[in-house]
């Protein structure tokens, strides 16, 4: 659906690039439910080693996908520095309280709550990656045809007016009973049908990377450090401390069950640990943790990008305006000349704002003021503008952020960090899974993942001679948040 406030558009608003309603997010949730699908086929299942191919590419896959919907997020909450030094601590005191009610109190069951808990989030999530899809591939269905007035005050855009009407196309209820629909038959499955399983965890993945970002490269560096930590004693450490590997015992129990992690069947005849576990599995954290430090790449990325559509957009629509205050009478020579010096003024404008987003970033200063935000937002691509796929502007301050140049789809052609980044993360599975394959024991992937996405975005940077501006990147908050510290 989309919202109005009522207000005004204005002439100079340009369309604004939305990955979400590009055909690149079409092909990308079309791969992503073509590879679950060909991982329920009995035949693949039955070969050797199918569970690794299958996991590295729902993980890509879900990594792509919310990453590239995070890049044109305004609704994207970040994490602080003191964030990420918490986590790796609030994580383990959840992981061994549920361990706690696993090992001691087994007759409790938690299972009606989560399963209310993951109806909806799953279905939150499925109709969220449902929805544009669906508008784009079902042609005049997906253009919205009716509207509704949700009570005044109820309802709030990205720039916190109220919205005063919301409007829907038909594709939308489509998406609507499809996710409804399947979210009810895995729940009500009790979570059995690992495909279904699968498709819930990755689809809340990516809800879950567009809407929370890492604030910097030095938050990513402290929270994966932590978290890794974490990863490693709770995997390595509890056996020692504990007598029990907690986080095998948690992720293989029958107590808490749900889209946590992705599964797919054992072959017969396994050693090691958790051999009776009839499935394979892959936490989902370590798809998802990973995962922000490539949602910053790409923002990151898009920082640096050189925005030829932008330029473009700018240059024609500033000749429009040089012809239109010409006389009646001009001669060719002065129309051309208008023309000509109003398109090179436009371009060199857009540049030169490209050339202030590539050499500023935030302060990391806990007294940020509002005043500063504001200005800042003008020169920090990484928060793409999204607004309707008109292009109109709904308010003064809207237009005012727009001085900002907008990402277009020329950053799928510029994703340097982002790319690499997410090879290391395949690398860093790849090992993993060599490793469990060795020693048949469970494997912290962080372990590996951590060290091998956080060395190329260093390594990255350091021969493209950027490793202090990387360092010092601070990405910007989104939807009118107080900025955090750091």
């Amino acid at each position: 659906s989309s919202g109005s406030n009522g207000g005004s558009s204005g002439s100079d608003c340009q369309p604004k690039w939305i990955w979400e309603e590009s055909r690149d997010a079409v092909r990308a949730y079309g791969i992503f439910f073509g590879w679950l699908a060909l991982g329920s086929v009995p035949a693949v299942q039955m070969w050797q080693l199918t569970d690794l191919p299958y996991f590295i590419g729902l993980a890509v896959l879900t990594v792509y996908i919310g990453s590239h919907r995070g890049l044109t997020s305004r609704s994207k909450q970040q994490v602080s520095f003191k964030e990420g030094l918490l986590a790796p601590l609030l994580a383990s005191a959840s992981l061994f309280g549920l361990y706690l009610i696993i090992k001691y109190l087994p007759g409790i069951s938690l299972q009606t709550f989560l399963d209310a808990y993951f109806w909806l989030i799953g279905t939150v999530a499925c109709y969220g990656a449902a929805k544009p899809v669906l508008r784009q591939v079902l042609g005049s269905a997906g253009r919205p045809t009716f509207t509704l007035q949700p009570p005044e005050g109820f309802l709030r855009d990205e720039q916190g007016n109220a919205v005063g009407s919301m409007q829907y196309a038909p594709s939308d209820i489509a998406a609507l009973v499809i996710s409804v629909g399947l979210i009810s038959v895995e729940v009500l499955g009790h979570h059995t049908n690992f495909t279904l399983n699968n498709m819930v965890a990755c689809l809340v993945a990516t809800e879950i990377l567009s809407l929370v970002g890492l604030r910097s490269f030095k938050t990513a560096t402290l929270l994966l450090g932590g978290l890794l930590a974490y990863d490693v004693f709770w995997v390595f450490g509890s056996p020692k401390v504990v007598g029990d590997n907690v986080m095998l015992t948690v992720a293989t129990s029958d107590l808490v069950t749900g889209p946590t992690r992705l599964l797919f069947p054992k072959m017969p005849g396994g050693t090691g640990e958790a051999a009776d576990f009839p499935f394979s599995l892959l936490g989902l954290g370590d798809i998802a943790l990973p995962g922000l430090l490539a949602g910053l790449a790409l923002r990151y990325d898009a920082s640096r990008m050189t925005n030829m559509q932008a330029r473009a957009v700018a240059a024609a629509a500033a000749i429009q305006d040089a012809l239109a205050a010409l006389n009646t009478d001009a001669t060719g020579k002065q129309v051309a000349d208008a023309a000509a010096d109003a398109a090179v003024a436009a371009y060199d404008d857009i540049a030169d704002r490209e050339l202030q987003q590539r050499n500023n970033t935030q302060p990391a200063n806990s007294n940020f003021s509002s005043q500063q935000q504001q200005q800042h937002s003008s020169v920090t691509t990484a928060v793409a503008e999204p607004s309707s796929s008109s292009g109109t502007c709904s308010n003064p301050g809207q237009q005012q952020q727009q001085q900002m140049v907008p990402v277009s789809p020329e950053v799928l052609q510029q994703r340097t960090y982002f790319t690499r980044v997410l090879c290391a993360h395949v690398g860093g599975l790849l090992t993993a899974f060599a490793a469990n394959s060795a020693t048949h024991l469970g494997q912290p992937a962080l372990l590996y993942i951590v060290p091998a996405t956080l060395l190329t975005v260093f390594a990255t940077a350091g021969s493209r001679g950027e490793i202090g501006r990387v360092w010092d990147f601070t990405d910007f908050e989104s939807f009118g948040v107080p900025p955090k510290e750091q």
